[in-house]
Order: structure tokens, then C-alpha cells, then sequence
């Protein structure tokens, strides 16, 4: 038996229990948890009413919460031969069957055979997630990212970090010298976001939110402007985050805009700043988000597009940017045994980076809180 955090009813808190050790079959790895980021889906599958789209509508609830999901291979199935026991791994967060027609195309993160309405089943949303001192997962789900680190460090890699790189992906292309990419949301996507964009183009960051302090996060990672919403205090000059881009842009508009929110106010706001050629990218799954389109409502030949989730590649290549240094990761981490209050705190909007629950490494003699913040780490007692 192990100890495990489950969402056992819909509308309710998860809670703690004791559940069957699993057993890894001959093309998987069975994985001792070092480390399970926490995520705002998590509060959201946790509030969902029975039957509610669209997590409760799609899975049936009593499973392990958890899909940022990092630790040490601790057995390996008899068809397993390139990895070893001890080695450090990350989990892929979206499973994939690599039959159908989307996953021989490439497009293994919209897998069919996992797809449930708006939704993708796998480890923490319908199936057994990481909140457990272990988990089965297999090989081909499985990135290793060396003997030499400390998984903990890149587990909010395999969701946060990972989904807006993806979609930055989708639009580097277009991001060319001259060009402008406006995020809007600096939450813990949208930070990774603005350092992608960063990374992979030359194009005039815009990042936008209604909090100062998430846009001041966003200057330290090098955003050009940081422009406040409309929701949020206007500010000294009182504009209008619309008016406020389009005054930078000179009128012209924004080239590519990512919204990792995904209500209706930033999705208008997105459709405001789009200039005529324009893309817009949504991320985020803000309930009951929705946007009216049509002529005279976005920018001509504005194109729309849906960011789901990633690839595994997609994950190899932000673990390699990581352990270069190229990224900031800021991480509070929690006890397995303060998961209700890392939860209370991400619903409360006080965390001081993202929420990640370690589990006690055997070789260290105790174990320590790091929040890494800038380009080092800052280590104190959990």
C-alpha cells in the first residue's frame, strides 16, 4: 500500500488514502515521486458539479490528482531497456495511443483515443495522477532528464512550462524582426510564455494582466511593456489596455496574440489589438469564455486558433532549455502532507511561485523548501 491524494466526489475537496502500490507492465516504468506541480484544472475538476462540463460531463471521479509529474525510475517493465533505476524523469502530460489518424500526423496532443468532448483523460484527470509516492507510466510517455538533477526542479515544466511553449510554437514563424506578440494573463503559463517569446524571436513583447505585481515578473523576464487590463487598477495614465497597445504599436496592431486566460474580456481585448493578418491564440479555460466574430469585430483576415496541450517533444525541449539556465522557474514547494493548504493558497492567489508537492529524497538527510526565483536558488526549510 502507499499514501495517495484523491479526488474521491465531484464538488468536493480531495483528501488523503491509502491505495494499492501499482504494478508496471512490460512496456512501462514505475516512477518513485520526487515532485507533483499543482495546477488550476485541479481546482476546477475538484468544484465541478456531477455531470458538469467539462471534467465531470468526460471521467468519472475517485482517482490521484496530479499531472505535473517528476521523479526517479525506481523498476522498469521486461521491455524496457534504455533507461536504468535512479535515473531522473519527467512524465508527458497528455497520454497518447500513436495509432489513430491525429498521432500518426504528429499530433500526438490530440490524440483521439483519449479525447473526451473539450477535454484529454490521462494521469490526474480521470486516471491516476502523481499525487502518490508512486506512479505507472509508460516508456513512451516517460523523458529522462539525467542523474545529475534534482527532478523537482523541472516539474512544472511538464504542464505550465510545456503548454506555452506549444503555443508559442504554433506562431514563432510569424514572429520575425519588426513583428509584436502581445500575452495576455502573466500567471504561471503565461511568465513561460513571455520567456519563450523571448528566446525563439525578436518580435516586441506586450504582456498584460491585471495585477502590478504579475506584470512586474513579467519585466524581470524581459517583456517590453507591461500593460494593465481593464479589470485591474488603470494606473497613472488611466488608459485602457486596448487603447494602451495600439498607442505602442503606433495603431498598427499586434501581430500574434496568446491569451492563456480565456474569458470573454480578454478575448474581446484580444480581437481589439489583432492587427488585419493577425493570429489569435487561446490557451486558457476560463469558464464560459466565448468570442463573437464576424465582419467588423476583428481585424480582416485575422486568424483563430486553440492551443491544446503539447507534445513530447515539445517537453525534451523545454527540459534541454532548463537545464542550460535559460529559464526561470519560480517554485514554492509543499510537504505531502500540506497539500490542502498548497491548494487553499492556489485558489487564494498567494503563492509566491508554482505550487509543487516533494516528496523526501532518501539521500538527502532532510528535506528543504526551494523557491527558485531569477536564475538561482533560494533554499529554506519546508
Amino acid at each position: 500500500m502507499m499514501k495517495a491524494f484523491k479526488l474521491v466526489q465531484w464538488g468536493q475537496p480531495g483528501q488523503y488514502a491509502e491505495i494499492p502500490k501499482p504494478k508496471p507492465g512490460p512496456n512501462d516504468v514505475l516512477i518513485r515521486m520526487r515532485a507533483a506541480g499543482l495546477c488550476r484544472s485541479d481546482l476546477d475538476m475538484m468544484d465541478s458539479q456531477p455531470g458538469s462540463e467539462p471534467y465531470a460531463a468526460a471521467v468519472d471521479a475517485d482517482y490521484v490528482l496530479g499531472h505535473e509529474n517528476a521523479g526517479y525510475v525506481a523498476a522498469l517493465g521486461a521491455n524496457v531497456t534504455d533507461l536504468a533505476v535512479g535515473e531522473a524523469v519527467v512524465v508527458h502530460h497528455m497520454p497518447h495511443c500513436g495509432n489513430c489518424r491525429a498521432c500518426t500526423d504528429g499530433m500526438e496532443n490530440r490524440c483521439q483515443a483519449f479525447k473526451r468532448g473539450a477535454i484529454a483523460t490521462g494521469r490526474g484527470c480521470g486516471g491516476d495522477g502523481g499525487l502518490a509516492e508512486f506512479l505507472v507510466a509508460p516508456r513512451a510517455e516517460v523523458i529522462s532528464v539525467g542523474f545529475d538533477v534534482d527532478p523537482a526542479d523541472y516539474a512544472p515544466l511538464t504542464d505550465a512550462a510545456v503548454t506555452a511553449y506549444h503555443a508559442v510554437q504554433t506562431v514563432v514563424q510569424r514572429l520575425k524582426p519588426g513583428t509584436s506578440a502581445a500575452l495576455i494573463g502573466i500567471g504561471g503559463l503565461g511568465t513561460y510564455g513571455v520567456q519563450f517569446v523571448k528566446l525563439l524571436s525578436a518580435a516586441q513583447i506586450y504582456a498584460v494582466d491585471t495585477s502590478k505585481d504579475r506584470l512586474k515578473v513579467a519585466r524581470e523576464v524581459e517583456a517590453d511593456a507591461a500593460v494593465l487590463s481593464p479589470e485591474g487598477d488603470n494606473g497613472d495614465d488611466g488608459k485602457r489596455a486596448g487603447d494602451e497597445i495600439m498607442e505602442l504599436t503606433r495603431g498598427r496592431g499586434v501581430d500574434v496574440i496568446i491569451d492563456f486566460v480565456g474569458s470573454t474580456a480578454t478575448l474581446q481585448l484580444a480581437a481589439r489589438i489583432s492587427r488585419p493578418r493577425g493570429r489569435i491564440v487561446l490557451v486558457g479555460m476560463h469558464p464560459g469564455g466565448a468570442l463573437e466574430v464576424g465582419w467588423g469585430r476583428m481585424a480582416t483576415s485575422c486568424e483563430f486558433a486553440v492551443s491544446l496541450g503539447s507534445t513530447r517533444q515539445d517537453l525534451r525541449e523545454v527540459c534541454d532549455l532548463a537545464r542550460l539556465g535559460k529559464l526561470r522557474i519560480d517554485v514554492q514547494r509543499f510537504g505531502f502532507d500540506r497539500i490542502p493548504e498548497a491548494y487553499e493558497k492556489l485558489r487564494a492567489g498567494t503563492l509566491t511561485g508554482r505550487a509543487v508537492v516533494v516528496f523526501p529524497n532518501p539521500e538527502e538527510k532532510k528535506d528543504v523548501g526551494v523557491a527558485r526565483q531569477g536564475y538561482g536558488y533560494l533554499r529554506s526549510k519546508l
